[in-house]
């Protein structure tokens, strides 16, 4: 049985609760974020925390928990469960509020352990597909609680392509972002990834390390993103995906690219050691 922090406790999953009068419920007044273990240690814990901390100031929400605080509620966390590898979910939410709508700063911490359960192998063997949907993100920079916009693209998506993995936001003819992903194209051994109007991702952030002189930070058009010669989406659930399709359009010829394949290499040394 999974347990979780809620509000100062440590309780299990099933009994696990936050008052009706939360505004996370009443008006989707929350962040949160998410990362993943390797070897069992949280992979880039003080960067996931500092970007919470930034999500919340943000949306003005009130954030009393320092990184330290942050980091040994997660480690706390982490050793009332007991996976071989974990998926830990943190959010505050905005707590009561003035006639249920304005804050009073009265912010609840969750903290969710679960295990982490890998893509299917054959998805990074043999690529996957994604489908561009024009809709447009409030504050993309902050990891809020609001999904709708995700949800509503993820759906579209589907009805274009039910085997679609991810739908990718675009606005004006320039690609963003994925809707739970930041994404990269290659185009003669280049790499590019949209500059602004995306989450700052942290595999993102990792991977333009690894990546080095060899990516360049700029807009990209859809045009161009549908003619590269690799796609690939980035987060801490799916790390490294190959794109071979986006809506119609067949990348490369239809395969993960060598570019990609090298840029995975680097990624389990990284990760996996």
């Amino acid at each position: 049985m999974a347990i979780h922090y809620i509000d100062g406790e440590f309780v299990e999953a099933s009994q696990a609760r936050i008052p009706a009068d939360d505004l996370a419920v009443l008006r989707g007044y929350g962040v949160f974020d998410f990362l993943r273990t390797y070897k069992g240690a949280p992979f880039r814990l003080v960067e996931h925390l500092q970007r919470l901390r930034r999500s919340a100031q943000l949306i003005e929400l009130a954030c009393p928990w320092d990184i330290a605080e942050l980091a040994d509620i997660v480690e706390q966390t982490l050793r009332h469960n007991n996976y071989s590898e974990s998926g830990i979910r943190l959010v505050i939410t905005g707590g009561e509020g003035h006639g249920g709508f304005l804050p009073t700063g009265k912010s609840r911490l969750l903290v969710m352990v679960a295990p982490m359960l890998p893509l299917p192998a054959e998805t990074i063997q043999r690529g996957a597909s994604v489908v561009a949907v024009e809709q447009a993100r409030h504050l993309p920079e902050a990891k809020t609680i609001n999904y709708i916009p995700g949800i509503t693209a993820q759906l579209k998506a589907r009805r274009a392509n039910p085997q679609a993995l991810e739908a990718i936001y675009t606005e004006a003819g320039k690609v963003r972002e994925g809707t739970r992903s930041n994404t990269f194209i290659c185009r003669g051994g280049i790499w590019s990834s949209p500059a602004r109007g995306v989450l700052p991702g942290i595999t993102r952030a990792e991977v333009i390390r690894l990546l080095g002189d060899q990516v360049d930070l700029r807009d990209i058009t859809l045009d161009e993103y549908r003619a590269a010669d690799e796609v690939i989406i980035t987060s801490s659930t799916k790390e490294i995906v190959p794109i071979v399709r986006v809506d119609d359009c067949v990348i490369g010829n239809g395969a993960p690219g060598p570019c990609t394949s090298a840029l995975l290499r680097k990624w389990r040394e990284l990760t996996l050691g």
